[in-house]
C-alpha cells in the first residue's frame, strides 16, 4: 500500500477507529490509522483519528464502515 493513493474512509475517536481498522483488515483491506498518537492522548476526541485505505478498496471499505457505524450506534 506504500505506493498507492490513499483515501479516508472514517474520522473519529481512537476507541472506534482501532476496532474498525481490525474489521477492515479481517476482510482483506489493508488500513492505516492517521493521528493515532493524538487519539491515544485524547481517546474520545471526535475526528482525531482517520482510517485510510487504498483508493482501490474504498467502495468495499465504506460499506464495512457504514455497517460498523450502524451497529455501534444501535
Amino acid at each position: 500500500m506504500q505506493h498507492e493513493d490513499l483515501s479516508i474512509v472514517y474520522r473519529g475517536a481512537s476507541v472506534q477507529a482501532e476496532p474498525l481498522k481490525s474489521i477492515l483488515e479481517g476482510n482483506g483491506i489493508q488500513a492505516l490509522l492517521e493521528g493515532e498518537v493524538l487519539g491515544r492522548m485524547v481517546p474520545y476526541a471526535v475526528g482525531a483519528v482517520k482510517v485510510v485505505v487504498a483508493t482501490s478498496d474504498v467502495e468495499r471499505a465504506r460499506r464495512l464502515v457504514e455497517d460498523f457505524v450502524k451497529n455501534s450506534t444501535a
